[in-house]
C-alpha cells in the first residue's frame, strides 16, 4: 500500500457499513476489516448490548431471518430505534426481551416490543387526535370500571389486534398483562388481574421511568402491574417520549375519577379528561 497522509484522508460523515473497511496496520503487515463486522467485535449480540444502542435504521419488510434472529437471542443487526416497514406502517423496536420471565402462567421467549412510529391503526383508521371527535379513552369522563371499562380497552385494542394480526401473523405474542377493573371513590384503582393480550398500551413507568400522574394510592401494581422498568427507545432517545412532537397519546395509568394520564408532545406529563379528543394511541405489542 503506498503512504498516504493521515490528513490527505477525506472525512466520510455516512460510512457504508456493509462496503466501507477499517484498515489496521501492525508493522510491515496490514489488514481490512469491514465496518459492521469491526462493530460486532466490539458490541456483541444478544439483549443485553442491544438493548443499548440506538440507530434507528429501516429494516424493511420482517422477513425470515430477523424472525430466526429473534428466536434464537441474538438479534443480529436489530437495534433500538430500527424499525420494519409493513403494509403502510413503521414499526420501531421499544425493547428487546422486555417481557422476559414476566407473566403469572407463561413465560415468554425472546421477543421485541414494538410501537408504530407515531399513531396505532385499525383496518379502517389512524388513531391520531383531532382535538374534536377522536374520544379514544371514553365517550365522557368516567374511569369508572378501570382500563378494563374502557373503550379504549374494549372498542379500540381489538381492531389494533385485527390490524397487527395482518401484519405481523402468528409472529404477533401472547403475552399476559396487568389490567385495572374498578377504582374507589378517590379514583385510585383497587382492583386488577392478569389478563392476555396481543396489543396494550403503555404505562407512565414505561415511558418516563417513573411515577408521575398516576393515582397510585391503593398500591402501584393496579395501574403499573409488570412493566415497571423505562423501555429503552424512550430511554435512549428523548424525542420518543413526546412522540416526536406528532401529538399526546393515552397511558392507562388512572389519574382521578373523571382522568387518566397522557403522555403530552411538548415534553410534558400530565393527565385529562377520559372524553379528551387531543390524544391518540401507540400501543406496544410483541414479536418472536
Amino acid at each position: 500500500m503506498t503512504d498516504v497522509r493521515i490528513q490527505d484522508f477525506n472525512e466520510n460523515w455516512k460510512p457504508d457499513t456493509n462496503n466501507d473497511f477499517l484498515m489496521t496496520f501492525n508493522g510491515s503487515s496490514e489488514s481490512k476489516t469491514r465496518l459492521r463486522d469491526a462493530f460486532y467485535s466490539m458490541v456483541p449480540d444478544g439483549a443485553p448490548t442491544h438493548n443499548n444502542v440506538f440507530r434507528g435504521q429501516n429494516l424493511g419488510a420482517l422477513n425470515a431471518t430477523h424472525i430466526a434472529n429473534i428466536q434464537n437471542g441474538s438479534f443480529h443487526d436489530m437495534f433500538i430505534g430500527d424499525y420494519f416497514s409493513i403494509n403502510g406502517s413503521n414499526y420501531v423496536i421499544a425493547g428487546i426481551n422486555y417481557k422476559r420471565h414476566h407473566g403469572d402462567t407463561m413465560d415468554l421467549g425472546n421477543h421485541l416490543v414494538l410501537m408504530p412510529s407515531d399513531w396505532s391503526k385499525t383496518p379502517t383508521q389512524t388513531l391520531n387526535p383531532d382535538g374534536k371527535t377522536t374520544h379514544y379513552m371514553q365517550d365522557t369522563d368516567t374511569t369508572a370500571g378501570g382500563f378494563a371499562g374502557t373503550k379504549l380497552y374494549k372498542t379500540y385494542l381489538p381492531q389494533i389486534q385485527t390490524k397487527l394480526e395482518s401484519d405481523f401473523g402468528n409472529h404477533l405474542i401472547t403475552f399476559r398483562t396487568v389490567v385495572s377493573t374498578h377504582v374507589d371513590d378517590s379514583g385510585a384503582p383497587d382492583q386488577a388481574e392478569w389478563r392476555d393480550a396481543k396489543v396494550a398500551i403503555p404505562n407512565e413507568v414505561m415511558i418516563y421511568g417513573s411515577i408521575l400522574n398516576g393515582n397510585n394510592k391503593n398500591g402501584s401494581w393496579n395501574n403499573i402491574g409488570d412493566e415497571d422498568s423505562q423501555l429503552p427507545l424512550m430511554r435512549l432517545n428523548d424525542s420518543e417520549r413526546c412522540n416526536n412532537r406528532a401529538g399526546a397519546f393515552w397511558l392507562r395509568d388512572i389519574h382521578s375519577t373523571s382522568e387518566f394520564a397522557p403522555a403530552n408532545n411538548f415534553g410534558g406529563a400530565g393527565w385529562g379528561g377520559a372524553s379528551s379528543a387531543w390524544n391518540g394511541v401507540r400501543a406496544f405489542f410483541l414479536i418472536g
